[in-house]
């Protein structure tokens, strides 16, 4: 949802776009990691496959933060054009 809201105050003209992108992204991710899922709960077990996951949020978790403090910055250094 906040990356919803994100991509509509970043990309205001061609937010539809945006969203559209961003769901065939999520859709795409959406069929493609479960099938990872099986092996790594068969390679490393409950404990440490949750863990494993466990650990990719919290190295995640600053994203937002980030994106909240330079997000502004980052648009005007890098520009997206259309056309």
């Amino acid at each position: 949802m906040p990356l919803q809201t994100y991509l509509i105050d970043a990309y205001t003209v061609y937010a539809a776009s945006a969203l559209a992108a961003s769901t065939v992204l999520r859709c795409i991710m959406g069929a493609v990691l479960p099938l990872a899922g099986q092996r790594l709960y068969d390679d490393l077990g409950l404990g440490w496959g949750n863990s494993v996951l466990g650990f990719v949020a919290l190295l995640l978790a600053p994203v937002p933060w980030v994106l909240s403090r330079y997000g502004e910055v980052l648009r005007m250094k890098y520009p997206v054009n259309f056309g």
